[in-house]
């Protein structure tokens, strides 16, 4: 009996694993809700975003926009170059701000709903679901690096698969396989981590991908104007 009461101690005290929210996100994010994890999660998360960025910004090809400037030969070949070192700083940082951003949306979303959690809880859950969505990142790199592809949006989303303008297209790039697993996993990581109720949780992850949705068409619709 006291062996078997040691062993659900321990399974409840274990740590959660990283690579373990793939194929059993539930039980992690049960973990993270007694013992929340930082430091290796963050580590490897930056470096695949880093990775990821990069390699999407040196795959990707400034220069079809850039025909139409005016620019020829050296001009044209700086402007890609600068360009390319713009958009993997800006990747990164953005993308290494909304790590430490979400967790407090995702606080405000458990308040909201009556639950209760930490910042650290929710930072916890936010690397775990950042591992999904760099992952997508990652592949998505790649493909750009190592191929002809020269797309702006993702190639695993419903932008690459169905042509169409601004700000449609936009709308359609939110719609991508990772991402969409990640609101999948947030769902379940608010109900398991933060506490409050499936269908609180489902709420706040609906209301959340609306707003994205919104925001995706509203910067769409502005680079149609731009002519982007």
């Amino acid at each position: 009996m006291e062996t078997n009461l040691e062993k659900g101690h321990e399974a409840q005290t274990e740590k959660p694993s990283l690579f373990g929210v793939i194929t059993s996100p539930g039980v992690q994010f049960e973990r993270m809700r007694v013992k929340p994890v930082i430091g290796m999660p963050l580590i490897i998360v930056l470096t695949m975003i880093i990775v990821g960025t990069v390699l999407q910004g040196l795959g990707m090809d400034y220069r079809a926009l850039m025909r139409e400037s005016g620019l020829t030969g050296q001009e044209l070949e700086m402007a890609q170059s600068f360009a390319a070192i713009v958009g993997i700083i800006g990747g990164i940082f953005a993308g290494v701000a909304m790590l430490f951003i979400a967790p407090l949306i995702y606080w405000l979303c458990v308040k909201i709903s009556g639950g209760t959690t930490t910042y650290k809880k929710m930072l916890s859950l936010t690397l775990f679901i950042s591992f999904i969505t760099s992952l997508g990142l990652l592949i998505n790199g790649i493909v750009l690096y190592f191929t002809d592809t020269n797309s702006f949006y993702s190639v695993t989303s419903l932008a690459s698969l169905i042509t169409s303008d601004q700000p449609l297209t936009s709308v359609l790039s939110a719609f991508e396989i990772f991402s969409i697993w990640g609101y999948v996993l947030l769902a379940i990581g608010l109900q398991k981590t933060g506490g409050i109720s499936k269908k609180s949780a489902w709420i706040s992850v609906i209301v959340l991908f609306v707003l994205m949705l919104l925001y995706s068409f509203i910067t769409g619709f502005f680079n149609s104007q731009a002519g982007v």
